[in-house]
């Protein structure tokens, strides 16, 4: 009876080692789960940062199109008045420069 006794004192022993090691691979996996949770919440944070500042350049390139379409107008303007001031009323093309008086043979 006395080395039944010692064998279930051996077993109970490597129980306890083990349930040990249980617990403590259990707290290291609830720090990390722990460290996650707050990378995740950062990275929510970040997105949503990301977001505001895409809504931003969204708002920035409407603007840049509106000024560019003014300058589109204010330069088919411009092109009109200097046709009118050469006198000429035939349709000049983008780009071609006009042709001074002096350079016709």
């Amino acid at each position: 009876m006395q080395i039944e006794k010692i064998v279930l004192e051996k077993s109970a022993l490597t129980l306890l080692n083990k349930s040990e090691d249980c617990l403590d691979l259990a707290k290291t996996h609830h720090d990390l789960a722990t460290t996650m949770h707050e990378v995740a919440a950062q990275q929510i944070d970040n997105a949503e940062k990301q977001k505001a500042i895409a809504a931003q350049v969204h708002i920035n390139a409407d603007k840049l199109d509106a000024k560019a379409e003014k300058l589109a107008a204010f330069g088919t303007a411009l092109e009109a008045d200097a046709i009118q001031v050469m006198g000429d009323t035939m349709l000049v093309q983008r780009g071609v420069p006009l042709k001074h008086s002096e350079d016709v043979s």
